[in-house]
């Protein structure tokens, strides 16, 4: 089962239900699908929530990323496992069927393409059915529509998958193709320095389903060229920076179509230039694959001493960092119980900042880790890094007795409530590293982080 959001849990005794908050109906829909199972009482607070307009998106999240999970196919040999998912299936069925015919027009349209889709896995011995279903999702679901608002645009993906395994599809399949590709294309949101956690999201949204349609259009070309430019497109939409960042955009996605954590396809890429193409191209791409995941700097390297011997590596990682980097805004501010903090004085250097609170779950789970990267700092005297966290939207007090309590001592400064918006701060913890021409790069939340940043900073 993957990851779904968490809420606090509030009890619901039948279906005529009280007014709740979004996220009572959210949870209480979690429990009667999980812990006391029941349809009605499960459809009742999913109606609440999808049919307020001021509840769309964690009604989509509720629908399309925890509940839709019911309805991925696995192959399954235990037993019991599979009595417990074929169970769930069943009820999540049920509870499909009663969103697909209520009145709430809003609530049918949030579960119509998923409804087709299990349609679809249902008839898996009637081509003509399977046809005609596809045809009505590529009428009602792709054209002219929004296929990020419902994830019409992940169930087309798996409905080709299913499509796929026919061959008197191809026409059908091909069309179905070439419209999701034509949508993903032309929806591609743009996005400013701006822009919001919902914009930046639905930008990693729709680059991942873009990688992942050209890689599925490059794997049925035989043209050599043909295929480069699909998987120059599947590698160029893969998950950058800025998307790892909102991975949770499309995590799901990733999942209910490759069954697996995958992070783009840049390794596909990578296999078919390196056999078919210039070391320069191949060097180029090394380094856009290294910025993103630093384990592949010592690969980059390698080329780069054959394209340019004797040319200084260290030189060509920091030019290829700082032209994807971002200027950042100067820090001045008092380290506590320590000297005044400017990242002006530290011109030359890297610096780590990290952003974090006292109440702030993740943040205390990673002190541990933080606090044994600050002795290590001190233990190396090259002085390549300074590191400084900033405390946010807290107090000093509360600060200073949660540092005395659990015996740390890496430095923390106060935020003055305007360095988190400087640096576009939407969620915590955050790293961000300075390079030391003064650029900076958002350090991706859930990865290795002492290691990515040791990669980014050492010299080779």
């Amino acid at each position: 089962m993957l990851a779904c959001f968490a809420f606090l849990f509030a009890e619901a005794q039948n279906t005529e239900l009280p007014k709740l908050t979004a996220g009572d109906y959210f949870n209480n829909f979690q429990m009667f699908t999980n812990k006391s199972p029941n349809v009605n009482a499960a459809f009742a607070n999913v109606q609440q929530l999808a049919c307020n307009p001021a509840y769309e998106r964690l009604a989509t999240e509720l629908i399309h990323n925890s509940f839709a999970q019911d309805f991925i196919e696995r192959h399954i040999e235990d037993k019991t496992e599979l009595e417990m998912r074929t169970k769930r299936r069943l009820l999540a069925t049920q509870i499909l069927a009663k969103m697909i015919s209520d009145t709430c027009v809003i609530l049918r349209k949030q579960a119509s393409p998923l409804f087709i889709l299990t349609k679809i896995q249902e008839a898996p011995n009637d081509p003509k059915q399977i046809a005609s279903l596809t045809n009505q999702f590529i009428t009602s679901e792709i054209d002219g529509q929004d296929i990020y608002r419902y994830r019409a645009g992940r169930y087309g993906l798996m409905i080709l998958g299913i499509i796929n395994q026919y061959p008197e599809f191809k026409l059908l399949k091909e069309e179905l193709m070439d419209k999701l590709a034509a949508n993903l294309k032309a929806g591609q949101p743009i996005v400013t320095d701006s822009s919001g956690r919902a914009d930046l999201d639905k930008r990693a949204w729709y680059r991942f389903l873009n990688a992942y349609v050209n890689f599925i259009k490059s794997e049925q070309v035989q043209d050599r060229q043909q295929k480069e430019n699909l998987l120059k497109a599947a590698f160029e939409f893969s998950p950058d920076l800025v998307d790892k960042n909102h991975a949770s955009g499309y995590f799901y996605d990733m999942h209910m179509l490759l069954g697996k954590e995958k992070n783009g396809f840049q390794e596909e890429y990578l296999a078919f230039i390196t056999t078919n193409s210039d070391k320069q191209q191949l060097m180029a791409t090394l380094l856009k694959m290294a910025l993103v995941e630093p384990s592949f700097k010592k690969n980059l390297k390698a080329v780069h001493q054959e394209v340019m011997p004797g040319a200084n590596f260290n030189n060509y990682w920091q030019k290829g960092i700082d032209k994807e980097a971002v200027n950042s805004p100067p820090i001045a501010l008092s380290v506590l119980g320590n000297s005044p903090f400017s990242s002006k004085s530290l011109l030359g250097q890297w610096i780590l900042v990290d952003f974090w609170g006292t109440w702030c779950g993740p943040c205390r789970e990673e002190h541990p880790a933080l606090q044994k990267f600050h002795e290590s700092m001190i233990a190396d005297k090259s002085k390549k890094l300074s590191f400084l966290t900033i405390a946010c939207r807290d107090t000093e007090s509360r600060v200073l007795a949660y540092m005395s309590k659990n015996n740390y001592n890496f430095p923390v400064a106060m935020s003055d409530k305007k360095v988190e918006k400087s640096f576009k701060i939407q969620g915590y913890p955050t790293k961000i590293l300075i390079t030391p021409t003064g650029k900076y790069v958002t350090v991706p939340f859930g990865v290795d982080w002492v290691g990515f940043v040791n990669k980014y900073i050492e010299a080779d």
